[in-house]
């Protein structure tokens, strides 16, 4: 976080607050991450490459999970019912509805692992809830519609405008798409007056041919195939949501039901990934509840899932597979080297910008998989059952959240867990946690660790940085000398931010001896120094003036932010300066980081405090007011910003959309220590799969 002297030169700044020394307190902690990894760090650090995950072929002998994480950036804007095709290790991103619920004609060539977003073409006509395929090295578009169902196939041509590449035998909306074989196969849809039941088979886009016949007629199904079947789940029907999972074999020519859903759903996005088929998300109307809409609206009472089924073909079962960070239906998904990619989709109120990776690992290694039997692991006891009551202000949403979040209750000096419902879970230190003589004050950051199994906290006012084991519920390895501000080695002077790189590197911001340090744990010494200790003036890379924040983007870069002269710049792996800028209309910068490739969060440490988005020149894009020393805001996965607002004594979540708080844990300017509130939080994360440093693992640069 920021340290407290604004316009002060760094080598004689008074610190913001005095130091607590009242001792070590009793503290209450909880979480919700997933799984975490049982593999040993290497002692060594890596460096990663801007790549694709690698991604160990799944054996027989290595039992597999799906791993399921945010991806560490957001689409520029919301968007629903798009049709999403691999293509050349891209994302072609072709229509759908934006956020205004409108169609689009835009075509945009996503990056999956940085998110940097191209234009690519645009549509002939505006276009959602079609149906998409590569066929011969083109990508088609078939159907969809506007103001009403088309007939239309589109061909998409780089850098233009779609051409008509045919005509479907009748116009056909809210449609799915499998290729099995140089052959797409169109299922499900309808026409504005009739559901289809024809399944319809193209190699080129202007011939079809009917192969088989649904048993019931869906449109806005999830489809996928495998080997010679196309296995189709639930959807909308003329008479409401069915449950039924239906199979086409196209040898046969046959179509059966051969399983339910667990509830009657729709809007759902099947992929498949190492020989499996999952189904992700959609709206359902739990069982029990009022039937579907008339015209096939899916009318209200409907829920939208985050659940993550695995489908066994054998059986036509399914089992839980995971949870996604955001509720969505009507997404869409395609593969890249081995990851699924969740893009887009709605959470039942509004389109939202998200983009989640789904890829195999062994189970072993695996961050946010699904346990069998319900075990909790032993890193994640926050998982176990809740059995207090939550404190939230009034009005607060629990589903913007992904999952729990780490708070850095700054002058409660501990460490807590909440969960979406307002529920400590989890704390640290507990009664027994600390070493005869050890402690813990002012912690101001805390991020878990890019393998979900330890917190690094940043104890800035005590001059240390402290790596905390969940597992031991112990400190494991420090930096610094706690009280003691130095230069050499083992001494910092208000260390901020402190993040661990995949490898075990931790790279941490030391403010007032202006510069970048990177930590080799088990060392006691910099294994790299960045600036020049003491030199405090704005020359970066060389020269830093009192840095507080060095986050990682998705292309390997970092940006890094300066409190004397109000400045974030972004510096690329070899210490070359790509941008310097002042975010607009801040007073005390801290913590800028990435929203999406281009775009920059940062807030203001002030009085009149306010979190602004703005781009690499320093143009303004938004801001939200009202504020009192804000710290950190993190960009969320559905859209909305995680903001701890200091002395105003509480975690809030700000909808940029809506321009208004909605969901709160403290109460506002009232300091306190008991469930429900928070003393000066100066510091948040989310809990791992969501945890920024486990969504920036493939990504994060070595500088």
């Amino acid at each position: 976080m920021a340290a407290g002297w604004p316009g002060s030169p760094a080598g004689t700044a008074t610190p913001r607050r005095p130091i607590a020394v009242a001792g070590v307190l009793s503290l209450a902690l909880a979480a919700a991450c997933s799984a975490s990894t049982s593999s040993q760090r290497p002692s060594a650090p890596t460096t990663h490459a801007v790549s694709h995950p690698a991604i160990p072929p799944p054996s027989a002998q290595v039992p597999m999970a799906l791993q399921i994480i945010p991806a560490p950036y957001q689409l520029p804007s919301p968007i629903a019912r798009e049709v999403v095709l691999a293509r050349g290790g891209r994302l072609l991103i072709a229509g759908g509805l934006t956020r205004a619920s409108v169609s689009t004609s835009a075509i945009s060539m996503l990056n999956p692992v940085t998110g940097r977003l191209t234009r690519a073409g645009r549509l002939a006509q505006p276009t959602h809830d079609a149906a998409g395929a590569l066929l011969s090295g083109r990508a088609l578009i078939f159907g969809g519609g506007a103001a009403a169902s088309v007939a239309a196939v589109q061909a998409l041509r780089p850098g233009g405008t779609a051409t008509l590449a045919g005509r479907l035998p009748r116009p056909r909306s809210d449609v799915s798409a499998v290729t099995l074989g140089g052959t797409a196969y169109l299922i499900g849809g309808y026409d504005g007056a009739r559901y289809d039941r024809r399944v319809l088979a193209t190699s080129n886009g202007g011939r079809f041919a009917t192969v088989a016949t649904l048993r019931v007629p869906v449109r806005y199904p999830a489809v996928a195939g495998l080997g010679g079947q196309i296995w189709v789940f639930g959807g909308q029907t003329p008479s409401g949501l069915t449950d039924a999972i239906q199979q086409v074999s196209l040898a046969t020519g046959q179509a059966a039901i051969v399983g339910h859903l667990p509830d009657p759903a729709t809007g759902a996005t099947a992929f498949t990934l190492g020989g499996r088929v999952y189904v992700a998300g959609g709206q359902m109307r739990p069982r029990g509840g009022a039937g579907g809409g008339a015209a096939g609206a899916a009318g209200p009472g409907l829920v939208t899932s985050r659940e993550v089924f695995a489908f066994d073909p054998a059986r036509g079962g399914l089992t839980a597979a995971g949870q996604l960070p955001v509720p969505v239906a009507n997404a869409a998904a395609a593969a890249v080297a081995g990851t699924a990619y969740l893009v887009g989709g709605s959470d039942g109120q509004r389109q939202v910008p998200t983009v989640t990776r789904l890829q195999l690992v062994p189970r072993s290694t695996a961050i946010g998989a699904a346990h069998p039997g319900g075990q909790i692991p032993a890193s994640a006891p926050w998982l176990g059952p809740a059995h207090t009551r939550g404190h939230l202000a009034p009005h607060s949403d629990p589903s913007v959240l992904p999952g729990d979040i780490l708070i850095a209750d700054n002058w409660n000096n501990r460490l807590l867990v909440v969960d979406p419902q307002g529920r400590i879970r989890w704390r640290f230190p507990r009664r027994g946690n600390l070493a005869r003589g050890q402690r813990f004050l002012v912690p101001d950051d805390a991020f878990f660790s890019p393998d979900g199994r330890d917190i690094i906290a940043t104890e800035e006012d005590d001059s240390v940085i402290s790596v905390i084991s969940i597992v031991k519920h112990r400190i494991v390895y420090r930096y610094g000398m706690p009280g003691v501000p130095g230069t050499g080695n083992d001494h910092v002077a208000n260390p901020d931010d402190a993040m661990m790189m995949p490898g075990g590197m931790i790279i941490t911001s030391d403010i007032l001896n202006c510069r970048l340090l990177l930590i080799s744990p088990p060392a006691h010494r910099p294994r790299r120094v960045i600036g020049r200790t003491g030199v405090c003036a704005h020359r970066p890379p060389h020269l830093f003036a009192s840095p507080n924040g060095a986050f990682p983007t998705t292309d390997g870069r970092y940006l890094v932010t300066e409190i004397n002269g109000d400045w974030a710049s972004e510096i690329r792996p070899g210490g070359h300066l790509s941008w310097a800028t002042h975010p607009p209309g801040v007073s005390y910068p801290s913590d800028t980081n990435e929203v999406y490739p281009g775009r920059f969060v940062t807030a203001d440490y002030s009085a009149r405090g306010q979190v602004v988005e703005f781009d690499s020149h320093g143009r303004l894009l938004w801001r939200f007011r009202g504020l009192n020393h804000p710290s950190l805001a993190l960009p969320l996965p559905n859209g909305d910003i995680l903001v701890n607002d200091d002395y105003n004594d509480r975690v809030i979540v700000i909808d940029p959309i809506a321009h208004r708080i909605v969901w709160q844990y403290g109460h506002t300017g009232r300091p306190g220590r008991a469930a429900g509130y928070l003393n000066h939080p100066d510091g948040v994360d989310l809990t791992p799969p969501a945890s920024m440093l486990i969504s920036h693992a493939a990504t994060m640069g070595r500088p």
